[in-house]
């Protein structure tokens, strides 16, 4: 098997399954599978994601096997019908009856995902504009705890000359106060920043595959 990306896999795939007589949504099933091990192993590794597939059109065997499909089978031609008219017989061959038109489903979500922006979008800005507001103020919260270590620090050791177990005392509580307010800053601005991250990860993860998948759709549609 040579070398192939997704796409030219995927189409292959899908005519051998639409070939094999495989049902429209069996089909889509298989599909969406084997595309989601695509979108796993990334952009760049789709043709090591191909060999490790195999063959598509064993793997549509395999397939068809799986869901007890018997395979396509050409109609047979009349000798007769070749010898009297040509072209009469290009026009009269026998169409398969499956339906190959690919899976517009994802292309209705995205629609649907688009003409609702004016009302999730604003509510999502609100929601995130939220969460910022407010891990910034637990942050300047914690930063304060800092501060306020920070000058009991420095009264604690002028208070030292004039009276100094109050000092002392006082020094004590600042040092505190700055040990507690860095215990807690550091790990609270990992947990803030990776909890973006992650939300923004899967946020742009869900709408590349929602494109990824509308692309698949409109490229099979394109190829037959």
């Amino acid at each position: 098997m040579g070398t192939m990306k997704r796409l030219e896999y995927m189409t292959i795939l899908r005519q051998k399954l639409v070939d094999g007589g495989l049902g429209n949504d069996e089909i889509n099933d298989a599909l969406e599978f084997y595309e989601e091990l695509f979108l796993d192993g990334g952009y760049e590794n789709e043709e090591k994601t191909a060999q490790n597939l195999g063959d598509p059109e064993k793997l549509a065997q395999q397939i068809l096997a799986e869901n007890g499909a018997v395979g396509f089978v050409k109609p047979e031609y009349k000798m007769e019908d070749a010898v009297d008219n040509r072209g009469a017989q290009q026009s009269q061959q026998p169409q398969p009856d499956y339906d190959i038109a690919p899976d517009n489903r994802n292309t209705a979500l995205l629609i649907i995902v688009i003409v609702s922006a004016i009302v999730w979008f604003p509510t999502l800005i609100g929601l995130l504009a939220g969460a910022v507001a407010l891990a910034i103020g637990l942050a300047a919260g914690i930063f304060s705890i800092g501060c306020a270590g920070v000058g009991a620090l420095v009264v604690g050791a002028v208070t030292t000359f004039q009276a100094p177990p109050v000092g002392i005392l006082t020094m004590g509580v600042g040092l505190f106060l700055i040990g507690l307010g860095v215990l807690l800053f550091i790990p609270f601005c990992k947990f803030a920043v990776g909890l973006f991250k992650k939300f923004f990860t899967w946020l742009i993860g869900g709408l590349r595959k929602l494109f990824y998948n509308v692309q698949n759709n409109k490229a099979v549609n394109e190829n037959g």
